[in-house]
């Protein structure tokens, strides 16, 4: 860190990354998708496992390469050194600031899972994004809100791609991760602690965990509710047929299930 910037350059992927590996060491990239999975892990008081500092650095370059369509408002790229294009925005917590906003939130009776998280996180990272107003300026004063536009809906897609480049890096290599909507982490008074402009709104908060968390007595892991529920595309993914040329409002939805079938054999 510098003046607050973090030098992302210096762990920046090269473009040739992977070519030069052992690829029986590498899983496909459909196996990590598929291995992804939300892990909370929960700790009582602080651990203080051995943790790899450049390897969870070197996590948040892959944001870099995730897919945008719009840039941000001059409003908030003029706040970057480099006017940096990017709709979305990236504040590393280090294990030690997580356990300062662990105590932080501790004295102030916070009664939620979150400290515990803090206590047993070795990164946490709070992800924003950039919203657009209709007029084309940032608007600070309207708190965790924005306009319902395309830019915006591109905006918050262009985020939820950086963060999933992030967590299935971290997936690689075996680091259990918690993608949170942040609960008490995106009020007003946890963006002042961490100098985080009232103009942006959370995406995620994003907890990574020591690698050997699941053989920790110390602590509680508990998997993602939704994981059991996958349907696997049974229903929402379909090959469409035929174009539906007559097709109205009303006769669009009777009529879907004639041009549309799910799979194929």
């Amino acid at each position: 860190m510098h003046g607050g910037q973090w030098e992302l350059a210096a762990c920046m992927i090269p473009r040739d990354y992977g070519q030069h590996q052992d690829p029986l060491n590498l899983l496909s990239i459909k196996e990590v998708i598929a291995s992804r999975k939300t892990s909370k892990v929960l700790a009582k008081s602080p651990l203080e496992s051995d943790f790899d500092q450049a390897l969870l650095e070197s996590l948040v370059a892959t944001a870099a390469y995730a897919p945008f369509h719009y840039m941000a408002a001059n409003s908030h790229r003029e706040k970057l050194p480099d006017k940096a294009p990017e709709p979305w925005r990236i504040y590393i917590l280090n294990r030690t600031i997580c356990r300062e906003v662990r105590e932080w939130l501790i004295s102030r009776d916070d009664r939620t899972k979150v400290p515990e998280m803090l206590a047993a996180s070795d990164m946490l990272l709070q992800v924003t994004w950039c919203p657009t107003t209709e007029d084309g300026a940032a608007g600070s004063e309207r708190f965790d809100c924005y306009d319902a536009t395309q830019t915006n809906m591109e905006h918050i897609a262009a985020t939820a791609a950086a963060i999933q480049n992030i967590i299935l890096a971290a997936t690689e290599h075996e680091i259990p991760n918690y993608w949170s909507s942040g609960g008490v982490l995106r009020e007003k008074e946890i963006f002042d602690l961490l100098g985080i402009p009232r103009d942006e709104i959370l995406l995620g908060s994003v907890f990574f965990f020591p690698r050997n968390a699941a053989r920790n007595q110390k602590v509680t892991m508990v998997p993602g509710k939704m994981r059991e529920r996958r349907s696997h595309g049974r229903t929402w993914c379909h090959w469409v047929e035929e174009l539906n040329m007559d097709a109205d409002s009303k006769s669009t939805a009777r009529n879907v299930n004639t041009i549309v079938r799910m799979g194929r054999n």
